[in-house]
C-alpha cells in the first residue's frame, strides 16, 4: 500500500525507542459462564453462513462524507500485521480482509488508510508532541501499560459506541486484562494478533502409534491431560538416538521449544499466574506463592529429569530449528503458536493439536496462553469531535472481521490446511475457549518472562522462593505505576 508519514510524525517516530515483548521483525528472528465444552463462541462452524447467522453491531446509521481514518500498525515477524489489503488476491485471508474492510468503509461512506512503521520504534514520541494524524494506532504489549500511565491513550472504557459485551469482543481475554476494574485497553476480533500469538502444544501421531500412548485427544477430553501425563510419555521417547552417548539435535527428545516459550506455556496450564490480581483487580507478584513454586519444580522435573527438553534459542518465537526437529520426527511434542503453524503443512507424518496439560486431575479447567498481545489504541491526542468516529470503527472493524476474517482464518488457515483431524478442531475451540493473558508474561516480560525467569529455567534453577523475595521490591514498583495499583 502506498502510505506516507507526515514529516514531523516521522522525524518523531525514527527518533523513539522500543521496549521489547516479542521479536523484532528486523531480527533474524480468539460469554461468561461457559464451559469449555460450550465453546461454541468462535465462530468456527464450516457449515454455509446465512446472513442470519451473522453477529450483528448495534451501530447507528452514520455517513462520514469520505473522511480518511488513518489507523497505524507496525511490520513484525510473528503474527499477520497488516490490518488492510487493497485487492483481492485469492488467498482465503486475504479476501476475507479485503471483504471485511471494504464492508465497513461502504456502510459509513469513509476511507481507511493503513500506515507501517518498523518494528524497533514506537509512535509515543509523536504523541508527546501532540500530532493527532492517526486515529487507532497498534502497539506493544510492553508499551500499554506505559502509555495508559502518562495518558498517552484513551481507555476502552473511555470510548463510545463501544460494546464489550459483544461476541466479537474476547471477553476471558479482556477479562485477564483489566487492572483496578478498569479496561484501558481490550481485545477483539480486529486484533488478528490475539489468534496468531496464542500457544497449544503440536504432538507428533507417529509415536503414539509406536509406543502404545494413550490417545491425547482423549486425555484432554475426559480432564486427565496432566503435567505427569505429558512427562511419563516424554521420558518414554527420548534416547540418544545416534548412539554417540551425547543427546544433540539429532537424537529424539519428548519436548522442543524456545526456552524463554517453556515455562509460561506450563504455569498457565497449570493456573498459575506470575503475576495474579486480588479480589480488587489489583495485579501483585505471584511466583512466591506455594501453588506456583510447586509448578516451577515440576516444569524443571519435566524438562531436565531425563535429558527430555531441547531448547533453541533463535530469534523468531517458534525456533527453525524446532519446527525442522519437530517435522523430522525426532520430538514427540512441540510448543507452538497458531502463527506458524502453517509451516508444518508439507509435514509427511500426522501431527495433532491439544492444549498444554493441567497441573492435576483436581484442576477443573484448561488454562491457554495467549503471549504477548498488540493491543490497538485511539492516542489521546485524539479530539473529543472524532472520538466517537473511532468507537464506532472499533466496533464496526471487529465485528465485520468476527463475521468474514475469523472464519476464514480458523477453518481455512487452520482446519483445513494444517490441522488433519476432526478431533484437532476440537481441540481448537477448547483452546480459543480458555486463552488468558499472564502480565509478567506479556507486558512484564523483560522483568520476568524473558529475564530472570528464563534464565532460572535455562539453568534449572528450582530456588523460586528467593528469587520471589528478590524480585517483589522491583515488580511492585513497577505495577504501582498503573493507575489504581497501589501495593
Amino acid at each position: 500500500m502506498k502510505r506516507t508519514l507526515p514529516l514531523l510524525f516521522s522525524a518523531l517516530l525514527l527518533a523513539s525507542s522500543l521496549l521489547a515483548c516479542g521479536e523484532a521483525a528486523s531480527s533474524p528472528a480468539p460469554a461468561s459462564g461457559e464451559t469449555q465444552a460450550d465453546a461454541a463462541a468462535s465462530p468456527a462452524g464450516t457449515e454455509a453462513e446465512t446472513e442470519d447467522d451473522r453477529v450483528k453491531d448495534n451501530l447507528p446509521a452514520a455517513d462520514y462524507g469520505k473522511e480518511t481514518f488513518n489507523m497505524m500498525t507496525f511490520e513484525n515477524q510473528n503474527f499477520h500485521y497488516r490490518t488492510l489489503v487493497e485487492e483481492q488476491t485469492g488467498a482465503s485471508l486475504d479476501d476475507a480482509m479485503y471483504t471485511a474492510t471494504m464492508n465497513v468503509e461502504e456502510r459509513f461512506n469513509i476511507d481507511l488508510k493503513e500506515t507501517l512503521y518498523p518494528d524497533g520504534q514506537t509512535p509515543k514520541a509523536a504523541v508527546l508532541a501532540g500530532d493527532d494524524t492517526f486515529d487507532l494506532v497498534r502497539i506493544r504489549c510492553t508499551d500499554a501499560t506505559t502509555w495508559w500511565s502518562e495518558n498517552l491513550l484513551v481507555p476502552y472504557d473511555n470510548i463510545p459506541m463501544i460494546d464489550i459485551t459483544q461476541p466479537y469482543w474476547d471477553k476471558t481475554v479482556n477479562d485477564s486484562l483489566t487492572i483496578a476494574n478498569q479496561h484501558y485497553i481490550a481485545l477483539s476480533a480486529f486484533d488478528l494478533c490475539e489468534y496468531d500469538l496464542t500457544f497449544s502444544l503440536m504432538f507428533n501421531k507417529g509415536f503414539i502409534t509406536d509406543y502404545s500412548f494413550e490417545n491425547p485427544y482423549d486425555m484432554v477430553k475426559t480432564g486427565v491431560w496432566t503435567m505427569d501425563r505429558m512427562n511419563d510419555m516424554m521420558k518414554a521417547v527420548s534416547k540418544d538416538t545416534n548412539g554417540d552417548g551425547q543427546m544433540t539435535a539429532e537424537d529424539t527428545w519428548g519436548y522442543t521449544s524456545h526456552p524463554k516459550m517453556v515455562s509460561p506455556g506450563f504455569w498457565i496450564g497449570a493456573d498459575a499466574l506470575s503475576i495474579q490480581k486480588d479480589e480488587n483487580d489489583i495485579p501483585h507478584l505471584n511466583v512466591g506463592s506455594d501453588k506456583f513454586i510447586s509448578v516451577w519444580e515440576k516444569i524443571i522435573d519435566i524438562c531436565y529429569s531425563d535429558n527430555q527438553y531441547i531448547g533453541f534459542d533463535e530469534s523468531a518465537d517458534i525456533p527453525p530449528s524446532a519446527r525442522q526437529l519437530f517435522a523430522s520426527n525426532r520430538s514427540l511434542f512441540m510448543d507452538m503458536s497458531f502463527f506458524f503453524s502453517e509451516d508444518l503443512r508439507s509435514m509427511e507424518s500426522d501431527f495433532g493439536i491439544i492444549p498444554y496439560p493441567k497441573y492435576d486431575e483436581n484442576q477443573d479447567h484448561y488454562s491457554c496462553r495467549l503471549c504477548y498481545y498488540m493491543p490497538t489504541v485511539v492516542p489521546s491526542t485524539m479530539a473529543d469531535s472524532r472520538l466517537e468516529r473511532c468507537g464506532v470503527m472499533l466496533e464496526a472493524l471487529a465485528c465485520a472481521y468476527y463475521n468474514d476474517v475469523i472464519p476464514a482464518y480458523y477453518d481455512i488457515v487452520l482446519q483445513n490446511k494444517v490441522a488433519r483431524d476432526v478431533e484437532s478442531q476440537e481441540m481448537l475451540d477448547i483452546i480459543f475457549s480458555s486463552r488468558v493473558i499472564d502480565i509478567g508474561d506479556s507486558t512484564l516480560c523483560g522483568d520476568l518472562r524473558d529475564g530472570p525467569l528464563c534464565q532460572m529455567f535455562k539453568k534449572a534453577n528450582t530456588d523460586m522462593a528467593s528469587r520471589a523475595q528478590k524480585l517483589e521490591k522491583s515488580i511492585n514498583k513497577k505495577l504501582s505505576k498503573l493507575p489504581g495499583v497501589e501495593l
